[in-house]
Order: structure tokens, then sequence, then C-alpha cells
């Protein structure tokens, strides 16, 4: 209400409980990366948002802060985490429709394999750059550069784990399938969930 949505999105539209079990995730004390054996949350998000921007925009940088997709689904915004879960659904050749499964996979030259982070450190009051390299992945396709704005981050180890995420998901995550099924299975199954075939 006070910065703008008003009655577009109110509390009861939320659902709370994927945003609670989001917040438990991104609130677990892990690692921070300096190798003095110090922790911190896994996600924190530190911002200050000083210009009108588009709901959904914000709505979705928030979002990106602890790798999160937003989406509305019956009646409400909730949201799917990048985290680990077991799995929801299976997927037979009894459930889908023809041709089956099509499975295609990322060109190797779109396989990151440096990630350059850029956060805003604290301590220096501006941004600085976390370089975050898979020198197995370089020793086969060589240097392949991307460059990501970490928002909101202002811890060098989230950075670094940004870095980290980007890469084991370009370097593992590398084939996607396609598929058409019947309603009973569209309508279980919503964005994020861990399937099995």
């Amino acid at each position: 209400d006070r910065y703008g949505l008003g009655s577009h999105l109110e509390e009861s539209s939320l659902d709370k409980f994927s945003f609670y079990a989001a917040s438990v995730y991104c609130a677990e004390q892990v690692d921070d990366g300096t190798g003095t054996g110090s922790t911190e949350p896994r996600f924190s998000c530190n911002v200050a948002i000083h210009s009108q921007q588009e709901a959904y925009n914000v709505i979705n940088q928030m979002c990106s802060v602890f790798r999160s997709m937003p989406f509305w689904s019956a009646g409400a915004l909730t949201i799917s985490q990048d985290s680990p879960k077991d799995s929801s659904y299976l997927f037979t050749l009894a459930n889908v429709l023809e041709p089956g499964f099509t499975y295609s996979t990322s060109s190797q030259k779109n396989r990151t394999t440096v990630a350059i982070v850029k956060y805003f450190d604290n301590s220096l009051r501006t941004y600085a750059y976390e370089e975050v390299k898979d020198t197995t992945a370089m020793d086969k396709y060589g240097a392949i550069v991307k460059n990501v704005a970490a928002f909101a981050c202002t811890s060098r180890g989230q950075a670094q784990r940004v870095g980290k995420w980007l890469l084991y998901s370009e370097g593992n995550e590398t084939e996607t399938v396609s598929v058409r099924t019947s309603i009973a299975a569209g309508v279980v199954v919503r964005p994020g969930m861990v399937i099995d075939i």
C-alpha cells in the first residue's frame, strides 16, 4: 500500500508458504568464502530503490537475489526457488502425447567458464568484482566470460556463490526436454518443480 501497488497486490494474494520456504533456505548459515571459517546467511538483500519502476521488474529483481522465479498461480503470487528439493511428478510414455519426449542441448559456445560478478563492497563503499573460474571447463572450452551484476549483493562470499551457481548451471544443466501432456498432468505441474522422466 505504501509504495504504490495498493490494492493490486494484497497480503492475501501472496503465497506465504512459498515465501517462508524460501526464507528458511536463504537464512541458512554457509561459509562466507573468506577462508577464515566464518559463516553468513546464504542470501541477503541490501538495497535502497530510489526511482519509480514497474512492479513486475522490481519483483523479478528481488527474486533474483535468492535464485527464485515469481509467477501467478491459483489466484496468488507465488515463487519457485532454485534449491535442492525432491521430485514432485513422474512423466512416462503413458502420460504424454505424441511424439513423446524431444531433447535438445545447449551449444558449448554458450557455456560460461569464467563468471565476473559485480557487487557492492560495503567496506570500500564502491562496486567490486569477484571472478569465479571453472578450470576443468576452461581446459576443454577455453575462457568463455560472462559478466553478472548481483542485485542487492554486498557480500563477496554471496557474489562468489552467484558465480559458482552460474558456472554449475551452464556446465551441467545443458539439456532441455519438450513434451505435450494431458490436462491432468498440466494442472499438477508448476514452474520450478523437479520432475522425473
